[in-house]
């Protein structure tokens, strides 16, 4: 152990020292700068050995720690650590091969070394690609051949790792050539690229000097975690610090759930009522790629640890944060500005809510009603204070439903798009405020026990037509809750295939921090489980949210689909009688609608399957330039039918779908309902 130690040492520093001798002359020298040669310690290697017996024995898919689960640690920790396949070649990962057999073997016995050492190897690639970047940068004489025919892959984990070190310099050239093109697009000048690379790139460097046992150990771990299902993560102290403060809500923000996609910060879910949510502008699967505070300029987040993006993003309620953005994580896009006001996310933001959509049709006045769920909300303190005016998603709907009810609404939507979930008691409440008697949901443990959630309440509120309206970003609760609707032929399920996200996860203790690992799946009363399917609509509509992009089924690892018993259940309407009739009626009405016909032709025009980007300025600049005419064309299209006068930029056009009779998803669902309301006379 010892003498593998002192040759880790020995080689990390060589290599270290070697690569800044001659890169660029003067930059930098062997004596400026040095990569931290890190080790594990014996605490790492028994939490290593923890994580492993829970994945044995605790985790709901329990697996085998054999060669194919090392196999997967392996892979999974190169992505981990280089997802761009920028830093390793093929003649550096060469020695490792032998871990797809062999570590298994090394994490039942708590030997991290060889892990550790490919860390210590990607740093130094790192610190040697940002010195390239920085010495290029430096010398006003080198500049990039921009007539020359080359392309770079836009998702660098589709393509095969480069060589060896000359490859990997090929490639760092043509990264930083992109950068370049990039900001000749926008107007920038090569002194202005430069400086504001060079900035970039001396965060990059501050940063990687402060790379620790923790950080690295974390990479370890949460590759182990992660083979298990993408929900199973390690927290270390630090990290469960984090969690408890991000959890108690005590810090201001934007109200987004972040996670790190490659060398960029992604968001995962706008969170209801939050200030990201009312400016309305920000999206899931959207890029962060710069954080500017007012008043100052804007700060290069590409890279960055996704702690410290957060960090940027949070401030003081009342302050005024702005993002640079690319629009649904497509690269191909040009980066987008939007401005946020930091703000606490408030119970009440987060509520149900009620109006009613009126149309005049040829069986006269219908009303339908809207109740806006953003979350599956619980207020626990109150609960637990014996309040009895206590917030629950159950008691409000109820309250909201008395007052349509007296409103001699024809119909009810349940909105559930965007509610990324929240409390399970909650989804089974709701349920069982539109059923007499039964099940409302099935959870199976790891151990093979199917607890069955029960409304065994007769009272129902509500039993005209029905319908709810999803997107892919419900998820969780809301899932539960249309899937039951559903699965009872309650109410008709209406928009696109929800999120699949049917899994529960708790946090247990180790000798050193956490794990939360997934215990628990959830099953319909059917006994189709809502994991990776979700819930898919009776009726579909045009939307432009990018199911490649956002939803479980893309993530790496995620837990199947599979089925337990059918629990017995009334059907209280025969709906898949008429669902066909329903579809094909909206069908022809979305082909009509400007705004469903606008997602319709968005979406197909974002599906182009390009997987490179040129790397010739005059190609990439006729290709943004037709990019942004297409787009404003179709903004355009879509004013002149809305009755609005042309824009001359994209950014001019205000979708405003605040209120439903706005909203055309709204509209589109009440036109449903008024179809179903025809057949029934």
């Amino acid at each position: 152990m010892q003498q593998r130690i002192s040759r880790l040492y020995k080689f990390a520093t060589t290599i270290t020292m070697a690569i800044f001798v001659n890169f660029y002359g003067s930059y930098l020298s062997a004596n400026d700068i040095f990569a931290p040669v890190l080790t594990s310690t014996s605490d790492q290697q028994e939490i290593t050995q923890e994580l492993l017996q829970f994945i044995k024995q605790y985790h709901y898919q329990t697996r085998t720690i054999d060669d194919q689960f090392g196999s997967d640690v392996f892979q999974q920790y190169l992505e981990t650590i280089d997802p761009q396949r920028m830093y390793l070649s093929e003649a550096d990962l060469a020695p490792y091969q032998h871990l797809n057999n062999d570590l298994d073997d090394q994490l039942n016995e708590g030997h991290l070394d060889t892990l550790v050492e490919l860390f210590n190897l990607m740093q130094v690639r790192r610190l040697q690609a940002v010195t390239y970047f920085q010495g290029r940068l430096q010398d006003e004489q080198q500049s990039f051949d921009y007539a020359m025919q080359e392309s770079l892959p836009i998702y660098a984990d589709k393509h095969p790792r480069q060589p060896d070190l000359a490859g990997l310099r090929n490639l760092w050239r043509q990264l930083l050539k992109n950068q370049f093109i990039n900001g000749l697009i926008e107007q920038e000048t090569d002194a202005q690229i430069r400086a504001r690379l060079l900035k970039r790139y001396d965060s990059q460097i501050k940063r990687l000097l402060q790379v620790d046992q923790r950080d690295m150990f974390s990479t370890i771990a949460n590759s182990i975690t992660t083979v298990t299902d993408p929900h199973t993560t390690y927290l270390s102290p630090r990290n469960v610090e984090d969690f408890n403060i991000d959890m108690s809500l005590s810090l201001e923000g934007i109200g987004a759930v972040l996670q790190r996609d490659n060398d960029y910060t992604k968001i995962v879910r706008i969170v209801p009522g939050g200030p990201a949510d009312k400016a309305g502008e920000l999206k899931a699967a959207d890029y962060i790629v710069g954080v500017a505070q007012e008043g100052q300029a804007m700060v290069d987040v590409i890279g960055q640890r996704l702690d410290d993006v957060v960090n940027l993003i949070r401030g003081p309620k009342g302050s005024r944060v702005s993002l640079q953005i690319i629009p649904g994580g497509d690269i191909k896009e040009r980066p987008q500005t939007i401005h946020i006001v930091r703000n606490r996310v408030k119970l009440e933001d987060q509520a149900a809510t009620q109006e009613i959509i009126q149309m005049e049709t040829d069986i006269g006045l219908v009303k339908i009603g809207v109740i806006k769920l953003p979350t599956f909300y619980f207020d626990y303190e109150g609960y637990r204070r014996g309040d009895k005016d206590y917030r629950s998603t159950s008691k409000d709907v109820m309250k909201l439903v008395a007052e349509l009810r007296e409103a001699e609404v024809d119909g009810i939507i349940v909105d559930l798009r965007n509610n990324g979930g929240g409390a399970l008691l909650e989804a089974n409440q709701l349920t069982g405020l539109f059923i007499k008697q039964g099940p409302t949901v099935q959870v199976r443990y790891s151990n093979g026990a199917i607890e069955k959630q029960l409304d065994k309440n007769p009272l129902l509120v509500y039993a005209g037509p029905m319908a709810v309206l999803v997107n892919r970003i419900s998820a969780s609760a809301s899932e539960i809750f249309a899937g039951a609707m559903q699965d009872y032929q309650r109410a008709l399920i209406v928009g696109a295939q929800t999120y699949g996200k049917g899994t529960v996860q708790t946090l247990t203790d180790l000798s050193k921090g956490q794990i939360k690992y997934t215990q628990a799946k959830f099953y319909r009363v059917t006994g189709a489980s809502t994991q990776h399917k979700g819930v898919i609509p009776d009726i579909t509509l045009p939307t432009l949210i990018d199911h490649s992009r956002v939803g479980e089924s893309n993530l790496d690892y995620a837990l199947a689909w599979d089925q337990v018993a059918t629990l017995e259940h009334p059907r209280y309407i025969n709906l898949p009688q008429i669902v066909p009739y329903l579809q094909e009626q909206q069908d022809i009405r979305s082909e009509a609608d400007p705004d469903l016909y606008y997602a319709k032709q968005v979406k197909a025009y974002r599906q182009d399957k390009v997987t490179s980007i040129s790397l010739n300025l005059n190609q990439r600049i006729e290709e943004w330039a037709a990019k942004e005419q297409w787009y404003l064309d179709a903004i355009n299209e879509l004013r002149k039918k809305h009755g609005q006068a042309p824009v001359d930029d994209v950014q001019d056009h205000d979708f405003n779908y605040e209120e439903a009779n706005n909203d055309p998803y709204l509209q589109s669902t009440a036109q449903v309902l008024l179809d179903w309301l025809r057949l029934a006379q």
